[in-house]
């Protein structure tokens, strides 16, 4: 059988994808369609999402590190350790506010190049805003067992206990239906605006890339 030129190998059955033309095992060369923008910018969106998980290390760190606090430190009340107390306050709020720019520049990056495709970056998304939950219910954690003046909240001297009620506490948070957990101190209430803002930053990035892409 005789094949057309080189210019119609796309249009038969046996042409694979590829950026250059390429001989068959058939010795023929075979003419390949170029990828269409829109998968582009799709790929270039979920290499970016992988490219920049750097951007959740300080989270993922600070997560570890919080709940590890907890465990070794049972709680700083004693007069002679508030001066410690108050370093410990002082370096979450500041640490956290790094957690939550590292966090917003990672949404942020996602949904430029996804360039309104959001279902493409679904599971990226997904998973920076897991992240941000696990961490602030660890750093909410440790203040609490910091200075427990700092919620008002009644809670048993169990670690799993104290975990799954700042988790909850940071979902209702993050969905702001609030809960029976009220903030009370002022790094309490820092941290907490802190994660709202990162709830702002989220949801209106996120409507202004679905509506006008």
């Amino acid at each position: 059988m005789v094949y057309g030129p080189l210019a119609d190998y796309s249009s038969y059955a046996d042409s694979y994808l590829s950026s250059y033309p390429r001989p068959s095992f058939l010795g023929h060369i075979k003419r390949t369609a170029p990828i269409p923008p829109q998968e582009e910018e799709r790929f270039e969106a979920k290499r970016a999402a992988h490219a920049n998980v750097w951007l959740l290390v300080p989270a993922m760190t600070g997560t570890v590190a919080y709940y590890l606090f907890t465990s070794i430190f049972r709680g700083i009340r004693q007069r002679e350790e508030e001066d410690k107390a108050v370093a410990g306050k002082i370096g979450s709020v500041i640490y956290t506010g790094i957690v939550t720019a590292g966090l917003s520049a990672y949404i942020y990056s996602v949904l430029v190049l996804a360039d309104g495709h959001l279902m493409d970056v679904y599971w990226p998304i997904a998973g920076a805003v897991t992240v941000q939950l696990l961490y602030f219910a660890a750093v909410y954690t440790w203040l609490y067992r910091l200075d427990y003046s700092s919620f008002s909240a009644e809670v048993e001297d169990e670690p799993i206990e104290e975990l799954l009620t700042f988790f909850y506490f940071s979902i209702t948070n993050f969905a702001t239906t609030g809960s029976s957990v009220f903030p009370e101190s002022i790094t309490a209430r820092l941290l907490v605006g802190l994660q709202v803002l990162f709830l702002i930053f989220s949801f209106t990035m996120g409507l202004v890339f679905f509506i006008n892409p």
